[in-house]
């Protein structure tokens, strides 16, 4: 059997390699044989063939309701976007836009990173997320460019908050659909053009938007008064938000000093203590619990980080207030943790 080594007759020089790679990016050659050796990134080579990279592949499609997150069907140069990569080869690597319905896009080796490399799996792995950033987008083929080199530590932490709210939207109103009887994606793009691109649309904010009107509506359902909605669709709506927006119920706990060693002494302390439960509502219950004397727990449940936080302050500040006037001590140990309930 012929031997296929660098310096055997069957393998070409480095020179034509080079040029038949920028030929087989080009579409030009048989990407699935390189002379006559099979290509070793055969995922790539079916990709290459396609006509257009904008179009989704049925490997790229998941089973059930598939759609974009935003309204505009193509990022803009500039944007930072999330990706998941599908295959890497020797100068770049293609990715899958997961906030576009799974549009194609390509990172080229000079784009992934300002350092020189070795390898492009250096950088990337394969089916992992990537936050890239478009610096070019075709209008006319389709194609999208990326580059991961010129995304900051800031756009990155951005990108990953903003596909998370979106992502959390997008599923809302995927369960909405299905609820509802839609098995199209053409009635999915309907629905959130009516819901969620409206409120992405009034706050200029896509992702942002919807996710803060979907968060108030929990609280205050009116929000959804000016949507183009059936009572059926809007009923549905409100219980999909309601199951999987609820904010979690948060524990908030101080640690403070409480004593007295004047003639009143226990009881001043007792009476300081009832004082800052007497601060309790029925929507706020404030708790004391003693953990070591003279250390003392004020604790509540919530689900309103800041309504909390005002309770807590006010009952220590009764409490610094009724045990000073017995000439007392009062000191604050832990300001405040927070864990959920």
């Amino acid at each position: 059997m012929a031997s296929r080594g660098p310096g055997s007759s069957t393998c070409p020089p480095k020179k034509t390699r080079y040029r038949e790679a920028s030929k087989l990016q080009k579409g030009q050659l048989n990407t699935s044989v390189y002379h006559g050796i099979p290509t070793r990134d055969s995922a790539v080579a079916s990709a290459l063939q396609q006509p257009k990279l904008s179009g989704q592949t049925e490997s790229c499609r998941k089973p059930g309701l598939n759609g974009r997150f935003y309204r505009k069907q193509r990022p803009i140069v500039d944007d930072v976007v999330m990706v998941k990569v599908l295959a890497i080869f020797e100068y770049g690597a293609y990715v899958m836009l997961l906030e576009y319905n799974g549009i194609k896009g390509m990172i080229y080796l000079k784009e992934l990173s300002s350092k020189r490399i070795r390898s492009v799996k250096r950088i990337l792995k394969l089916h992992r997320k990537v936050c890239l950033k478009v610096i070019k987008v075709d209008q006319d083929t389709g194609y999208i460019y990326l580059s991961k080199r010129r995304v900051t530590p800031e756009q990155v932490k951005k990108c990953e908050d903003k596909y998370k709210k979106s992502k959390t939207i997008f599923r809302i109103m995927c369960q909405v659909a299905t609820v509802l009887g839609n098995t199209e994606d053409a009635e999915l793009e309907s629905l959130c053009a009516r819901t969620a691109w409206v409120f992405d649309d009034k706050y200029n904010s896509p992702g942002y938007g919807a996710y803060a009107a979907f968060q108030h509506a929990v609280f205050d359902p009116s929000v959804l008064d000016g949507l183009t909605l059936k009572e059926e669709e809007r009923r549905v709506l409100i219980d999909t938000i309601n199951c999987r927006l609820v904010p979690p119920v948060l524990k908030m706990q101080a640690d403070v000093e409480v004593a007295c060693y004047r003639y009143e002494g226990i009881d001043a302390v007792k009476d300081a203590l009832r004082a800052g439960l007497s601060c309790s509502t029925e929507n706020m219950p404030i708790k004391i619990n003693l953990i070591a004397s003279p250390c003392y727990a004020i604790s509540t449940t919530t689900q309103k980080r800041e309504e909390g936080l005002f309770a807590l302050n006010r009952a220590m500040q009764v409490i610094k207030e009724k045990i000073e006037e017995k000439k007392g001590i009062f000191n604050v140990q832990m300001e405040f943790s927070l864990d959920p309930a």
